[in-house]
């Protein structure tokens, strides 16, 4: 999948942005709080409400093209539901008394060709009338399984938003499924790589079925940190009670010149995340959008280097739209990809940065943007 463009209003919280034309590699940079992490927020959003879900008081318009080479345009609008308590909405949840949003109108375009046209009145696909469906759901999410839909479904699974307060893995977690249940569910690379595992479980997957690309990955993890030595994958019964088995898989790293090997939850969170995003550098799907918010919090500078590398080179099948502040990834990527984002009052403007006359070198473009009233500007 690749995001074209996005045009999106929260009417319940009085926000909203003008249409953002959008790169195989965006960086959103700004100052905090003019909306950087609510443009990401809102494409999330937009996969949720595909999936089935309802959201009260928003608005779209979304371009965007399929692995299958079909260019769509969707738009949509939810209706505004003023809650009656604010504070502790779950309370009327409980007592049944919160609707969810209706959808007002939605319509999708196939190559500049209605294929959806919806609104509280009518409801027609491809041309033909359909019965009263969920004025709740999405049209994507209804008809999942139309050939024409099916599609639009399968790729918006594709979007996949990180930030980082995100929880990589907890220990006891992870043992959700017994490693060897999965490896006779996941045989090869392709198969775990198109599996809704998390990345910590296809690492621990591919250990064993694919040690081609394990070792890869771990390549340009000691790349990172020259003072890891190996990497492995270990698997432990801790039997606590007689009638109960507690199966957990352990990645563990070896330092140079340490006897121990170092679990997981033992490394550092920057070097355990890098070691994540390192990985999903490889399992990621061909056509997956990658929402990426402060890519820097939590690793160190070494991991930003190569890291920042892999977005811009190594991964042309993968769209990344990201955030940052920090000096080194700005001037790390292109400044071509830069859109600066300003806010005045509740509207929020994306520019190309291109348009700016910043200089020639990176450093100077760099420094002629953090200097730039538009951008120290940032929120008026």
């Amino acid at each position: 999948m690749k995001l074209l463009s996005i045009k999106f209003t929260n009417i319940e919280e009085e926000w909203k942005y003008e249409k953002i034309e959008l790169f195989d590699l965006t960086l959103l940079v700004g100052v905090s709080g003019v909306g950087k992490t609510q443009i990401l927020k809102s494409i999330h959003t937009l996969k949720e409400i595909a999936g089935g879900q309802s959201v009260n008081g928003i608005k779209w318009e979304l371009e965007f093209q399929t692995l299958k080479g079909n260019k769509y345009l969707w738009l949509g609008e939810f209706e505004t539901i003023n809650s009656a308590n604010e504070l502790n909405p779950e309370f009327f949840i409980e007592l049944g008394d919160l609707k969810e949003p209706k959808i007002i109108s939605e319509q999708i375009f196939l190559n500049d060709k209605i294929i959806i046209d919806r609104n509280s009145e009518k409801f027609q696909f491809n041309g033909n009338e359909m019965p009263k469906l969920n004025s709740t759901e999405s049209a994507i999410h209804i008809l999942k399984e139309e050939h024409l839909i099916k599609d639009i479904y399968e790729n918006f699974n594709l979007i996949i938003l990180r930030d980082h307060t995100f929880k990589i893995v907890d220990l006891f977690d992870l043992n959700q499924y017994r490693i060897e249940k999965l490896k006779n569910q996941f045989k090869t690379f392709e198969e775990i790589k198109k599996s809704d595992l998390n990345t910590f479980h296809k690492l621990v997957l591919i250990y064993d079925v694919s040690k081609s690309a394990f070792e890869e990955i771990k390549s340009r993890f000691i790349e990172v940190f020259p003072q890891v030595e190996n990497i492995r994958v270990a698997h432990n019964v801790i039997n606590e009670h007689s009638n109960f088995d507690l199966e957990t898989s352990l990645i563990q790293i070896k330092e140079k010149n340490v006897q121990k090997w170092i679990p997981h939850h033992k490394m550092s969170s920057g070097m355990f995340r890098t070691l994540l995003h390192t990985a999903e550098m490889y399992l990621w799907n061909e056509g997956t959008v990658i929402l990426i918010d402060e890519f820097e919090n939590g690793l160190g500078l070494n991991c930003i280097d190569v890291l920042t590398e892999d977005l811009i080179y190594e991964n042309n099948k993968i769209q990344f739209i990201a955030t940052s502040h920090h000096p080194y990834i700005i001037n790390k990527i292109p400044y071509d990809y830069w859109k600066i984002v300003t806010r005045k009052g509740g509207i929020i403007k994306a520019f190309d940065a291109k348009d700016f006359d910043l200089g020639k070198s990176h450093h100077d473009r760099f420094m002629n943007l953090i200097n730039h009233p538009f951008y120290k500007q940032g929120i008026s």
